[in-house]
């Protein structure tokens, strides 16, 4: 863990200007805590972090030069940028569509025979097909690959990013 310097006084201004900094830039309206995620809590993705990582440089005076966010960041799929998308989406639609349509025929079909079966397979869920097949067993980010309110307010103060948790500030 990496020990650094800072005065009260910086630390402080750091702890109630930052946060502010961010919630007003991703228009937050709630008060968030040094654990707040980013992306994970506050809603913002891709383009908008990345965004809002080189604003808060400018405005912090904060070096993002030597620090690796792999992993930090989520990609973010821009319909806009490309034109395959909207096709892409609807194939999905339409395919899901159809696969509802067939379910119910084939439910509609055995109801005489079997109600009860029939009503639990026409009720039983198709499935997402945009859902990541590992989503249910996934286990959630660490905290240190996970880009905080806190890792601002640390950054802020230290003049260069780091994560907060991999810090501690001595007061001087």
């Amino acid at each position: 863990m990496e020990t650094i310097e800072v005065r009260f006084a910086d630390l402080r201004r750091a702890a109630e200007q930052v946060p502010a900094f961010v919630e007003d830039r991703l228009g937050g309206e709630a008060e968030y805590g040094l654990r707040t995620g980013i992306e994970e809590d506050m809603g913002s993705a891709g383009l908008d972090t990345e965004e809002l990582l080189l604003e808060f440089s400018k405005q912090y005076s904060v070096d993002l030069s030597k620090f690796d966010f792999t992993g930090m960041i989520s990609p973010e799929l821009d319909s806009d940028s490309n034109p395959l998308f909207s096709l892409f989406f609807l194939f999905f639609i339409i395919v899901y569509a159809v696969a509802w349509s067939t379910k119910f025929l084939v439910g509609t079909v055995y109801w005489p025979f079997n109600p009860k079966a029939a009503t639990r397979f026409i009720k039983e869920p198709i499935g997402n097909p945009f859902a990541s097949t590992s989503a249910p067993t996934s286990k959630p980010r660490p905290l240190c690959d996970i880009l905080t309110i806190g890792d601002f307010v640390a950054s802020a103060a230290a003049g260069r990013f780091v994560k907060r948790e991999r810090v501690r500030f001595v007061l001087v």
